[in-house]
């Protein structure tokens, strides 16, 4: 195997997209030491194409329409005659589908899992999985557990810490980040906020992110009687944002394995999140954070007030929390394990 193609045609600049580009020099270091290449394709128009204009090497751009679209299915078809790869790893089901149809028969597929809601495709294709509960879906599905791979999402080292609890005369700030999504649960913060405030606790809420959700949210906030607690800050920088924060709170109904949370931990937040699959493999309950039945907007409350009511306790929950992405899910983690999967699929073919 010496040349691999590695496709993603989101739109924006999130979790998907991040992995994509956390991918994209690991699979170009593998190629080159066995005198090949990695060609990286993006969506023409969208962040990531914007983002990375002056990278060497440059990634490709196709449109992204439709599965059937073809100008889409043609782009796709040129790409795959011009590099020719032996794999095709793509994150997303539209690439995955585009490139099904566009490869020959003896091309490797495989597909990075961010989300339960995927094809299934038991011939030829490896799934990797972000999540260990993506994975026994997977093989539930029907996919040979030989072509069923855990590789969970890495995060950069933040270079700036939070100090929860360090800045005198501000009361307690819980941050929370994402796409203002239904399923992020930002509905049930807002929620817990209006729960908070009346037990009288000094507090505020940041939200910060972008979405269709926000009208909604808006709405919600004012129902509460909230506008002067919570604020829906837009797109942040997410290290620096973080590191406003004194808790971090992520009352998502349904992840993958979220990036989001393993930078709010890496920055040495204390964090009170949804036992959900994802965030569950991530933490230990009173250990390295607090985790709460999902879309329970008391427990949540429950979790953020204690959290903010013994600044020792939870500043000792975020050390621990930071040690514990150091240890497993740092990029140098994220290198070895998905060489060990390339290799493992190269081998095979």
């Amino acid at each position: 195997m010496t040349a691999i193609l590695h496709a993603m045609l989101g739109k924006g600049l999130g979790g998907l997209e991040q992995v994509f580009l956390d991918y994209q020099p690991i699979l170009e270091a593998w190629a080159a030491r066995r005198g090949g290449l990695c060609a990286g394709v993006v969506r023409a128009g969208g962040k990531v194409a914007d983002s990375q204009a002056g990278r060497s090497p440059p990634l490709l751009s196709m449109p992204a329409y439709t599965d059937w679209d073809p100008l889409t299915l043609g782009a796709a078809r040129r790409i795959v005659k011009a590099v020719k790869p032996a794999l095709i790893l793509s994150h997303g089901q539209r690439p995955a589908r585009l490139f099904q149809k566009a490869a020959p028969r003896s091309t490797r597929l495989a597909i990075c899992v961010h989300k339960p809601v995927f094809d299934i495709e038991t011939t030829r294709t490896d799934y990797i999985c972000v999540g260990r509960h993506l994975a026994e879906l997977a093989i539930e599905r029907g996919v040979p557990a030989e072509r069923v791979h855990f590789v969970p999402n890495a995060v950069k080292i933040p270079k700036v810490l939070a100090e929860p609890f360090a800045a005198p005369g501000r009361p307690p700030r819980i941050v929370a980040a994402g796409r203002l999504h239904p399923k992020k649960g930002f509905d049930l913060l807002i929620a817990a906020a209006a729960l908070l405030r009346d037990r009288g606790l000094a507090f505020e809420v940041e939200i910060a992110g972008e979405g269709d959700e926000r009208v909604r949210l808006e709405g919600l906030i004012a129902e509460h009687g909230l506008g002067e607690r919570v604020r829906l800050v837009g797109w942040r920088d997410a290290p620096a944002f973080l590191a406003t924060g004194d808790v971090f709170a992520f009352p998502s109904y349904q992840e993958g394995f979220p990036l989001v949370l393993l930078e709010a931990m890496a920055a040495g937040l204390p964090v009170a999140a949804s036992a959900i699959p994802g965030p569950d493999e991530m933490i230990v309950e009173g250990v390295s954070g607090r985790l709460t039945s999902p879309g329970d907007a008391l427990a949540l409350a429950d979790a953020l007030a204690g959290l903010i009511a013994d600044p020792p306790s939870a500043v000792a929950l975020g050390q621990k929390a930071r040690a514990a992405v150091l240890a497993d899910y740092g990029p140098e983690s994220l290198a070895k394990r998905l060489g060990a999967v390339v290799d493992e699929i190269a081998n095979r073919a």
